[in-house]
């Protein structure tokens, strides 16, 4: 009924001013509301907000233009192209100059191992500096700190002098182990610093009620622990698949036993995609923006579905470490 009122012109104007009201609003915040200050700064923020969606979603818009753009050895002009093909995509599954799926398979592999070896090895590492104390804890805890303070292409001549001595230049797998070592300072001191922050007294009523140091960290400091473990766990998966440095100077090199020609199947997928654009006659943009479409999905997957235990994790780290 109310609805039918407002649509006769004159009358529901009349009624609806003659309605009782159904909250008290004063006349100042009225005028408050729609006064011109508060009106230019409402304007500015949306404006702000809305050239920050330009500048984020162009660059989103054009890569998906040039994944589906018909050709190759040229960036396009256009955001959209006006004959989209899967040119594209078909170079990246069936050329024979494209090994995709073994990028994929290798990152994802070490992606994997990354994450649950990192994450077990991290989380026990920072237990024990939470919980115990023992003889040159404080140095160690210093030690780690100031490693973290290097950046990592200070040691490439080392980690590829030691690969080369142990014969494991050209094997993705073993990138693992610098992976996971490099992760060890800072994630350590994320960690270590919520731990730090659970009460000891849980840890006393456990043990008085008969459970083990075991039991103690199984049942009661990881579940107290989800939200920092899953940002150590998601950024140790992600490390993998946006570095470039370490598998383009290592994996270059043939693994003992293989030739030249098989290179190209040890690559992650930084290095193959890259490849795509960084040769000097055989560029192919479209396969590159599809490779990188490809790429992009499941991460911005998985931060979509981690995403509340992310921002707590960091929110923890930030706050109590």
């Amino acid at each position: 009924m109310p609805g039918l009122i407002g649509l006769v012109p004159i009358y529901g104007f009349i009624h609806y001013a003659n309605s009782p009201k159904r909250r008290n609003t004063s006349k100042l915040s009225i005028k408050a509301t729609f006064s011109i200050k508060n009106i230019l700064i409402k304007l500015l923020i949306n404006a702000e907000l809305t050239l920050l969606v330009v500048v984020v979603l162009v660059p989103v818009i054009y890569i998906f233009g040039m994944a589906f753009s018909p050709g190759t050895s040229t960036i396009p002009n256009t955001i959209w192209p006006s004959n989209p093909t899967w040119n594209g995509f078909d170079y990246l599954f069936n050329s024979p100059d494209s090994s995709f799926g073994k990028w994929y398979l290798n990152t994802l592999i070490i992606a994997f191992i990354n994450m649950i070896v990192g994450t077990i090895i991290i989380t026990g590492a920072s237990y024990v500096f939470a919980r115990y104390s023992f003889k040159g804890k404080k140095a160690g805890l210093l030690t780690i700190l100031v490693l973290q303070a290097f950046p990592s292409f200070m040691g490439l001549i080392a980690m590829y002098v030691l690969f080369w001595k142990f014969g494991l230049l050209g094997q993705p797998l073993y990138l693992t182990i610098l992976y996971i070592g490099g992760a060890i300072p800072g994630n350590l001191w994320l960690i270590k610093g919520l731990l730090s922050q659970i009460p000891r007294d849980l840890d006393e009523s456990a043990m008085i009620d008969g459970a083990s140091k075991v039991k103690i960290f199984v049942h009661i400091i990881l579940p107290l622990s989800v939200p920092i473990l899953t940002f150590v766990a998601v950024s140790m998966f992600m490390a993998p698949w946006m570095d470039y440095m370490l598998p383009g100077y290592l994996l270059n090199v043939p693994a003992p036993g293989n030739s030249l020609d098989q290179v190209q199947e040890q690559w992650t997928l930084a290095v193959g995609i890259f490849s795509f654009i960084n040769g000097q006659y055989d560029l192919n943009y479209p396969a590159f923006a599809a490779a990188s479409l490809i790429v992009g999905v499941p991460i911005a997957v998985i931060y979509m579905v981690f995403q509340r235990y992310l921002i707590e994790g960091i929110m923890a780290g930030a706050t109590k470490g």
